[in-house]
């Protein structure tokens, strides 16, 4: 197993909380406002609950959530292929596992990503994979994307998913920020534009703990194929996987209000205005981060010197390099600070030191040349400014490619996996069928992938319309 990254900050969170305005902490995406009511009261009309919980969820809950995935998201399925876990942090991390996967089989995980994708793979002795690979028994979406806020078009989802049915793979969705979109709709992989109404092989994970605030609750489900479902039932009921009765009281209630979560959405939308802003005026380039909880920056440095100089003036952020080696220019900063903290962030930005741009070019970088500061040579928006999505935010500069587009083609980048890991030079050994690469690869870059020229791969210049 790696090292469980978030000990590093440990450092820089003590040097945040020593500023005299003390701590803004936008590291972790925990949620920090106060659970609804409605969802409490429900809570507390369930505690009593002497026996054990249905592993499938009950009747309730399960017809709650397909209603909700209707109205929200424009996907039907039948209640039956709905089913609860404790959290799905544990399903993503378990999935592999429950799936039946083990050593020999290849899991490909976006990049850069949450951890768990990398740690679900390592703990069913499966090897994860960046791309297109034989071997390859499950993929892994992720839409809106954590740490980037990236959103995959449908034409995107589809190529994945119809490269994946060619071959029987199982494509799981986790779409835990799919309500949070502020400059796309994100879509569930379940929609029928996307799998063309059928969920062969299709998983979509969906989690309460952002858009209802129930992160300490440990609620969600997975849902789709009711054959899959069928299967993770049957293990979870060895397992013991059951999701407390108080807390399936819970999720009913919330995924039977729309009220809270648009409330929610607002808080988030107006710390989202006043963080960007901040960060566009401190120089800034803020990419992505069309939807989901996350803001996805770069000032040109090195990741962790940027958590250094943030944490001087007591902003906390995550290093991108906690989502592979391709963050290792980023950092990830959360929406979830409390209000009166978040109002703090443009004064304390005022106060940050330059940034310690990496190699810096002698001369400016024809507009080509990619990215500024994320780690391609040279490149960037001239004159910088906070961008997102495809669209410049006035009144900063409008010049360079809209951040959906592709940078120039590269190689590997650094070691992502753990020395002693199945790897060579630090990219994996993926070994495509030179009878159907590149064009039996996706004709998309996957999800999040931002580095070209990888094998198998055909990087399209069309932007992501987009977690």
């Amino acid at each position: 197993m790696p090292d469980f990254p978030w000990d590093a900050l440990a450092p820089f969170a003590h040097k945040a909380r020593a500023h005299p305005y003390g701590i803004v902490d936008l590291s972790v995406g925990t949620p920090v406002d106060p659970t609804p009511l409605a969802i409490q009261h429900a809570l507390a009309a369930a505690a009593n609950a002497p026996g054990y919980p249905a592993t499938a969820g009950t009747p309730e809950l399960r017809d709650a959530a397909a209603g909700w995935l209707a109205r929200r998201l424009g996907v039907i399925v039948e209640s039956t292929a709905v089913l609860p876990v404790i959290g799905t942090k544990e399903l993503v991390a378990q999935l592999p596992s429950q799936l039946g996967l083990g050593p020999g089989d290849r899991i490909w995980i976006p990049t850069p990503a949450y951890p768990t994708y990398q740690v679900g793979a390592l703990l069913a002795g499966c090897e994860p994979v960046l791309g297109p690979a034989d071997g390859v028994a499950l993929i892994w979406l992720n839409t809106p994307a954590n740490p980037s806020g990236r959103v995959l078009t449908v034409d995107e989802m589809r190529a994945v998913v119809g490269w994946a049915r060619d071959r029987g793979i199982v494509v799981a969705s986790d779409e835990c920020y799919i309500e949070l979109g502020w400059e796309a709709r994100p879509v569930s992989v379940l929609h029928p534009d996307v799998c063309g109404g059928s969920h062969e092989g299709l998983l979509a994970v969906h989690s309460l703990s952002k858009r209802s605030n129930l992160a300490g609750y440990r609620a969600g489900f997975v849902t789709g194929d009711p054959r899959l479902v069928a299967g993770l039932l049957e293990v979870r009921r060895h397992c013991g996987s059951m999701v407390p009765t108080p807390v399936q009281a819970a999720m009913t209630a919330a995924l039977a209000d729309d009220m809270h979560v648009a409330e929610q959405r607002a808080r988030y939308a107006n710390r989202r205005a006043v963080l960007a802003a901040a960060l566009a005026v401190a120089g800034f380039t803020i990419e992505h981060s069309e939807a989901g909880l996350y803001l996805w920056a770069t000032r040109g440095e090195d990741a962790w010197a940027t958590v250094d100089a943030l944490s001087s003036v007591g902003v906390l952020v995550a290093p991108g390099v906690f989502y592979g080696e391709a963050g290792r220019h980023h950092v990830r900063i959360a929406l979830t600070g409390p209000d009166a903290q978040v109002a703090t962030v443009p004064e304390r930005m005022a106060m940050l030191p330059p940034p310690q741009p990496v190699n810096p070019p002698s001369a400016p970088p024809p507009p080509s040349a990619g990215y500024p500061g994320a780690g391609y040579p040279g490149g960037g928006y001239p004159g910088g400014g906070y961008q997102t999505g495809a669209h410049p935010v006035p009144p900063f500069p409008q010049a360079g490619p809209p951040t959906g587009g592709q940078p120039t083609a590269g190689g590997w980048p650094d070691p992502v996996y753990p020395p002693g890991s199945r790897y060579r030079g630090g990219a994996p050994e993926l070994t495509v069928d030179p009878g159907t690469a590149p064009a039996a690869a996706p004709a998309v870059s996957w999800p999040g992938d931002d580095h070209g020229a990888r094998p198998g791969f055909r990087v399209t210049t069309e932007p992501p319309d987009i977690r």
